[in-house]
């Protein structure tokens, strides 16, 4: 069975506006993070649709409010959604 949600809404209430190498897009950031119970995300990554996103992606930069990051990794989840892991540039 096909994934069919619209992920639109999630974006526009949790999304920061940005610009991945001269194009607008809408992604969602999480910084490194760390805790008790082991849970972390070890690098800054934001989440944005696919379809948003190039083939060529790594090595790019992506600007949003939180800083100026270059692209290190891309990880398509299947359903239309992509994460991108990144290095402060």
């Amino acid at each position: 069975m096909a994934f069919v949600e619209d992920m639109t809404p999630l974006f526009a209430d949790f999304g920061v506006d940005g610009m991945l190498s001269g194009s607008p897009v809408r992604v969602i950031f999480d910084r490194p993070t760390g805790d008790p119970l082991g849970m972390t995300t070890p690098m800054p990554q934001v989440t944005l649709p696919t379809a948003a996103v190039t083939d060529a992606v790594v090595g790019q930069t992506l600007a949003i409010p939180a800083g100026t990051f270059v692209v290190r990794e891309r990880a398509d989840d299947g359903t239309g959604i992509t994460t991108l892991m990144l290095t402060e540039a």
